[in-house]
């Protein structure tokens, strides 16, 4: 998959021989990342009883967590589908969270997490802690604290403790969609996602207190206005979609990010449903968060599909404006595009990738996007995890899966990544969060650390795309192709009138070489 090149880039052409030479050589250039080796892990049958447990535990609430799931489906509508799909979610929790209390009244620390089960726990993290990733594993862990309490943790209580992010994660046992690994200062946390209540936790797991994190200011200052943004040529039959990550702070900037998508729809209406990145709700406020900035948009019947971030909670998989049927990985078509949505906070998970290899079938025609939350290429504060963990778990099924382009947040800014081994990456991480520094990277075509959402243009083989600041400055733009071949027919004269226009606007708005 090509690109129709920005009139200033001095990587296009890099890029495209750089595809050449994967498809015909697999060059070193394009040769996904390959990690340090590593002793696989021995069998482990002392996690048995463990396993065991989990599923006791699940067999024990299957019945409840099914009324629950009905009863959180089945909220009166009073004012409308997203607050109806708000009170459904909670309504939900609280079932679930009443009738779990009611099955174990006299759960206690150490009911799941048994002693020996703790000890071998503990001895993984701190295996994890001990390795030369112990630099990456804490600054993940100390990202993850961004707005949560840090209180110490109660079996049967509700939790707001965060997640464990990837890079540990990957060091302990696999668990079921219904439950998760948090953690808060020492304590390792087993939540109950349906539930957002504590099943169990290990007091002492973490080698040492995890500094909590402290919101900084917002760098979002004023930036003057350059040229206008041209909306994206959409021809009869094209689809049309935005793209934004990160957005869930409930914030001024994430209010002028969604002003400024309020304003593209409205002058242009040109896109129809918005792919959501993760880091959706970073405080669990479903109003603030997400159905007062975009109630133009909602009201309008513009849809949204979100994936999971570090920040979100994986009971949003029930909120119905999300669109993920239950799933915290799943898949929909929109014209001749196939999207697959993938969590990327478990990347290495056996069955998400099972499914991924099944969902696109043989090569119809149709574009394959994915996306997720976390980038394989990045150059943010998080390119150590998206090199180390995320580009080995998941570049290759991407490139197995022959994806034509991804889409990712974390970051906090804007990236162009340059075709790797024939996947076009984005980054989109600028939905009002507060900004990230960036060093562009070598396989960066462009990258700036802006507030900004993106509006994509289907139509057959080619792909418009557009990166809009939040005071309306076109950041980047340009054309992609599905394939070498598709690329090979040529822009028709009316696409090289919208590239040159829309490049002379990035040229003229942007003040310096980013």
């Amino acid at each position: 998959m090509t690109l129709t090149t920005c009139l200033n880039s001095k990587h296009a052409p890099v890029a495209i021989a750089g595809l050449v030479l994967a498809v015909a050589l697999q060059a070193a250039a394009c040769a996904p990342y390959v990690p340090p080796a590593t002793v696989p892990p021995a069998p482990q049958p002392q996690l048995e009883p463990f396993r065991a447990a989990i599923k006791s535990y699940l067999d024990q609430t299957q019945n409840v967590r099914k009324d629950a799931a009905q009863a959180g489906q089945s909220v009166p509508n009073q004012g409308g589908a997203a607050p109806q799909a708000e009170e459904g979610v909670r309504v939900r929790e609280q079932r679930m969270a009443a009738a779990i209390r009611t099955l174990r009244p006299e759960a206690q620390p150490g009911s799941l997490l048994t002693a020996d089960i703790a000890a071998v726990l503990t001895e993984q993290i701190a295996a994890a802690f001990a390795s030369p990733r112990v630099g990456l594993i804490r600054d993940e862990l100390e990202e993850q604290t961004e707005g949560r309490s840090g209180a110490a943790p109660q079996v049967n209580q509700p939790s707001d403790a965060p997640r464990i992010p990837p890079v540990l994660l990957s060091q302990l046992p696999a668990l079921p969609q219904q439950l998760e690994f948090d953690f808060s200062g020492r304590a390792l946390i087993l939540r109950d996602v349906d539930a957002n209540i504590v099943v169990d936790f290990v007091p002492n797991a973490l080698p040492e207190p995890v500094r909590q994190a402290q919101d900084e200011p917002s760098t979002d200052a004023p930036t003057t206005v350059g040229g206008g943004v041209l909306p994206v040529p959409s021809p009869r039959g094209s689809v049309v979609f935005a793209a934004m990550g990160d957005n869930g702070s409930g914030d001024r900037a994430q209010l002028r990010v969604a002003e400024a998508m309020q304003r593209y729809f409205t002058e242009s209406r040109r896109f129809s449903f918005v792919i959501m990145l993760g880091d959706n709700l970073y405080h669990d406020d479903y109003t603030n968060e997400f159905l007062v900035p975009y109630k133009g948009l909602l009201d309008s019947g513009v849809q949204f599909y979100a994936a999971l971030g570090n920040h979100d909670r994986d009971s949003e998989i029930h909120f119905k404006p999300f669109n993920m049927d239950d799933r915290p990985y799943y898949a929909f078509n929109k014209g001749n595009i196939r999207f697959a949505v993938l969590d990327s906070n478990q990347p290495r998970s056996v069955e998400q990738m099972q499914w991924f290899d099944k969902i696109y079938g043989d090569d119809d025609g149709r574009w394959r996007i994915a996306y997720f939350h976390h980038p394989p290429y990045s150059s943010g504060q998080h390119s150590g995890q998206g090199r180390d963990e995320i580009r080995p778990a998941l570049e290759p099924a991407l490139v197995r899966n022959k994806v034509n382009v991804a889409f990712a947040g974390h970051e906090h800014l804007y990236e162009r990544v340059a075709p790797q081994q024939g996947v076009r990456y984005f980054v989109s991480g600028g939905g009002g969060r507060r900004l990230y520094g960036v060093r562009r990277s070598e396989f960066d075509e462009v990258a700036v650390s802006e507030h900004h959402f993106m509006v994509m243009s289907v139509s057959g083989d080619k792909m418009f795309f557009e990166s809009i600041a939040a005071n309306g400055r076109m950041l980047d733009c340009g054309l992609l192709w599905r394939t070498p071949e598709a690329e090979t027919k040529g822009p028709t004269p009316e696409d090289r009138v919208w590239v040159e226009a829309c490049q002379s606007a990035v040229r003229v708005s942007t003040p310096t070489d980013n």
